[in-house]
């Protein structure tokens, strides 16, 4: 990709990614706040869409980072708080669940 369709493609990402990862936040707390269902088959399912919705904000997350997202020191604390707010609730999941990050596939 060239540096001017990298460039366009960070700035795409960088417009629809506060609000993306606002809602995927949004929608696991509310999902993962139901009652978790005693049936084997539903309780598995929902363990593993939770799964799914945090593998989507660890997506996010990397998203922000790989188009240098604004930061608080650029004036935009809103969206810094919201992406170390992000990192923060994917660090208590990892710990609260005994995934640490050498489990997972490498960030970077």
């Amino acid at each position: 990709m060239t540096n001017d369709m990298t460039g366009d493609a960070r700035g795409r990402v960088a417009l629809f990614l506060p609000d993306a990862l606002a809602r995927a936040l949004n929608s696991y707390h509310a999902f993962s706040g139901e009652n978790v269902p005693t049936d084997i088959k539903a309780f598995k399912e929902y363990h593993n869409a939770c799964k799914v919705a945090i593998a989507h904000i660890d997506l996010l997350i990397k998203l922000a980072r790989w188009a240098d997202l604004p930061s608080a020191e650029d004036g935009h604390d809103d969206l810094a708080a919201m992406v170390k707010n992000a990192e923060s609730e994917l660090a208590d999941y990892h710990e609260k669940f005994g995934e640490d990050e050498g489990e997972r596939e490498d960030e970077e």
